[in-house]
């Protein structure tokens, strides 16, 4: 049986992204085949399709974070039935074929029930973002009443963190690139200031405990900056040469972030899926609001990949299956 999938023919620009014809997969054991609904873009698909990220799946088909229902279920899956909802982060790199397809199949340990408050849609959005915040405030466990600075809170990781860490009852603040995004910022909980301000608070010597970076390079050092002794600082982009003197300076305890590393060499994917479980009941008990989100179809997926690379993306973006 055949099936419609957008696949890499190639690394290089947008356009070797192509509508293909591929054999549709079937589940083996532990794993689930879902009727694809929707593929939340992430800037990896992008670093994947371009070959800077030299982790692309071998059918080329990419595409991280997914939702859509269970058409079929492998040997020795229990804990799914034919017909659920489901949502994960759970192919579209080596070894996993990915969402921007008709089926896709995956391990049933990267999925969880998606959440019932919201769409499949908003729920396509989540699993990368959702489970990388959630990583990095497991990792840097701030406490309640300690202080928290997201550099790039109004990105979509930035924006889980910052309601990730309020729930921890932690005092959040955050940067953002305009006006417009640092009234996102406030809407999710915390004070923002301006990145182009940040020079002047570590000037000022304010300092935070605890500091995530959700950008690199330029990020990263102005989280450095922004660390007090002792402190620690989590980034989810450590790719590149950087300067590490302050970290030195401060006796800084530093955290790298790669969420996709379960599905790259099997480590710890049920953490993701019970991660996700978590995830889900605190949107549908109203702890977590879900992300601004651009709906598009995925007929437009090479449109989508060129207006993140010229930064025209405000948005996060789900592609419907639209075959």
């Amino acid at each position: 049986m055949m099936m419609k999938a957008w696949r890499m023919t190639q690394t290089g620009s947008p356009d070797v992204l192509q509508l293909s014809d591929v054999e549709r997969p079937q589940p083996g054991a532990g794993q689930v085949l879902i009727r694809v609904m929707a593929a939340g873009f992430n800037p990896i698909d992008t670093k994947i399709r371009a070959g800077i990220a030299a982790i692309a799946p071998e059918s080329g088909v990419i595409g991280c974070d997914v939702s859509g229902i269970v058409e079929a279920l492998g040997e020795g899956v229990s804990e799914f039935n034919v017909g659920d909802a489901v949502f994960g982060c759970a192919g579209g790199v080596k070894g996993h074929s990915g969402a921007l397809a008709e089926f896709m199949v995956a391990d049933a340990a990267l999925l969880a029930p998606a959440p019932a408050s919201i769409s499949l849609a908003e729920s396509a959005t989540l699993p990368i973002a959702a489970l990388t915040a959630d990583a990095v405030l497991k990792r840097l466990n701030p406490q309640a009443g300690d202080a928290v600075f997201v550099v790039g809170a109004s990105g979509a990781v930035g924006l889980m963190a910052c309601q990730m860490a309020n729930l921890r009852g932690c005092r959040v603040a955050g940067s953002a690139g305009t006006a417009q995004r640092l009234e996102r910022v406030r809407e999710f909980g915390a004070e923002a200031c301006l990145h182009a301000d940040i020079a002047a608070h570590i000037a000022s010597g304010t300092k935070y405990p605890f500091v995530l970076d959700t950008f690199g390079t330029s990020g990263l050092q102005s989280a450095l900056g922004l660390a007090d002794v002792y402190g620690q600082v989590a980034t989810i982009n450590a790719r590149g040469q950087h300067e590490l003197a302050l970290a030195h300076a401060k006796s800084l305890t530093l955290h790298a972030i790669f969420i996709l590393l379960p599905l790259l060499n099997g480590v710890g994917r049920p953490a993701l899926g019970q991660a996700l479980r978590e995830i889900a009941a605190a949107i549908d008990g109203g702890k977590l609001a879900g992300l601004p989100v651009e709906v598009v179809g995925m007929s437009q997926v090479r449109d989508v990949h060129t207006r993140y690379e010229q930064g025209m993306l405000p948005d996060k973006v789900v592609m419907l299956a639209d075959f």
